[in-house]
C-alpha cells in the first residue's frame, strides 16, 4: 500500500503594514472632518447584524432585519445625495468667486497690455457705488443681526416672567393684602381703645366699690356698736341706770352723790315706755303760749341724745354732780 505524498504546505509569513506618510494622514484626517461616517457605520452595522441572521435564524427575525438595513442603506444614498448637491454648490460658488475676483481686480487695476481689460470712468463710478451700497447692506444687515440678537436676550428674560394674567393676579391680591392689613390694624387699634377704656372704667369702679365698702363697713360696724350699746342697757338693772355712762367717782363723795344722779333716767324711760306708737308728747303748759317748748324739755332731749351718741365707758365735757369737784366746805 503506497502512500501518496502529502501536498507541499505553503507558508504564510505576516508582512508588517507600511507605515503612512505624513501626506497620506493629513488626508485621512480631512476626510473624517470633511465627510460624515455615521450614515456608513450605520449601514455596515445593519448589514452585519443580517449576515448573522442569515443562518440560524427565524424567517420573522430575517425579514425585521433585512427590512432595518433596506432603510438604512436608503438612508445613506438620500446622504449621499445630499453631500453631492453641496458639493455642487461648492462649486459653483468657486467659480463665481473666481469669476468675480477677477473681474474686480481687472476694475481696479489697468493693464495697458490688454485690450479688454481697460476700465473707463463710468465702470469705476459704478463699481464704487456698488461697493459703497453693498457696505451701506452689510451694516444694516449687522445692525439688524445685533438687533435680533438683542430681541431674543430680551425675549428670553420676558419668557422667564409670569404672564400678565398673572401678574395682573399677583397685583389684585397684593393690594388685597395691604387692604386687610390697613383693615386688621384699624381693627386692632379700635380693640386697643376699647380696651384701655374698659381697663380705665374697671379701674374706676373697683375704687367707687371699694369707697362703698369702705362707707358700707363704717356703717355696720357702726349699726354693730349701737346693737351692743342697747344690749348692753338692756342687761343693766334699773337700779344702775342712772348714767348711761358711769363715771367714777371722785375722791371723798359717797354713795349718797351718786345715787341722787341717777334719779331722772328711769323716770324718764318709765315715761317712754307708757306711751304708745306713733304719738306725740304734748306736755304743754297752760301758762306757755302757743308755739313755745319748754325749755327743760328740750334740755332733757339733748341730755339723751348725747348719751345714747356716746360709746359706753366715754366721759363727756358736760358737767355733772360727780364730776363737778365738792366745795371747799
Amino acid at each position: 500500500m503506497s502512500v501518496a505524498p502529502s501536498a507541499p504546505t505553503s507558508s504564510f509569513s505576516l508582512q508588517p503594514l507600511a507605515p503612512l506618510s505624513v501626506e497620506q494622514e493629513d488626508q485621512i484626517i480631512l476626510a473624517r472632518i470633511t465627510n460624515d461616517e455615521r450614515y456608513l457605520r450605520r449601514v455596515i452595522k445593519k448589514f452585519h447584524n443580517y449576515a448573522s441572521l442569515a443562518q440560524g435564524s427565524s424567517a420573522e427575525s430575517k425579514q425585521d432585519a433585512k427590512e432595518a438595513f433596506i432603510v438604512e442603506l436608503s438612508t445613506f444614498r438620500l446622504a449621499l445625495k445630499k453631500s453631492a448637491m453641496v458639493c455642487e454648490a461648492e462649486a459653483r460658488q468657486v467659480e463665481e468667486y473666481q469669476s468675480e475676483k477677477l473681474r474686480i481686480g481687472r476694475w481696479i487695476t489697468f493693464d495697458p497690455h490688454s485690450s479688454s481689460d481697460v476700465c473707463t470712468d463710468d465702470e469705476h463710478g459704478k463699481l464704487r457705488g456698488q461697493i459703497e451700497q453693498l457696505k451701506t447692506s452689510l451694516e444694516h444687515a449687522q445692525m439688524l443681526r445685533r438687533r435680533k440678537m438683542e430681541y431674543d436676550f430680551v425675549t428670553e428674560k420676558i419668557n422667564t416672567l409670569p404672564s400678565r394674567e398673572e401678574l395682573n393676579q399677583c397685583v389684585y391680591a397684593l393690594v388685597l393684602v395691604y387692604t386687610l392689613t390697613q383693615y386688621n390694624s384699624r381693627m386692632i387699634q379700635a380693640l386697643e381703645n376699647d380696651m384701655m377704656a374698659i381697663r380705665s372704667e374697671h379701674d374706676t369702679q373697683n375704687r367707687t366699690i371699694q369707697s362703698q365698702k369702705g362707707a358700707l363697713e363704717a356703717i355696720i360696724s357702726d349699726l354693730g356698736a349701737l346693737r351692743s350699746l342697747g344690749k348692753d342697757t338692756a342687761d343693766i338693772p334699773a337700779s344702775l341706770l342712772g348714767s348711761p355712762r358711769q363715771t367714777p367717782a371722785l375722791d371723798g363723795s359717797g354713795v349718797e352723790d351718786i345715787a341722787e344722779t341717777r334719779t331722772t333716767t328711769p323716770a324718764m324711760k318709765t315715761e317712754d315706755s307708757d306711751k304708745e306708737e306713733g304719738e306725740a308728747d304734748k306736755v304743754v303748759s297752760q301758762d306757755i303760749e302757743m308755739g313755745e317748748v319748754e325749755e327743760e324739755d328740750k334740755n332733757t332731749k339733748n341730755k339723751k341724745k348725747t348719751r345714747e351718741d356716746m360709746e359706753e365707758g366715754e366721759a363727756t365735757d358736760a358737767s355733772s354732780e360727780l364730776s363737778d369737784p365738792p366745795d371747799d366746805d
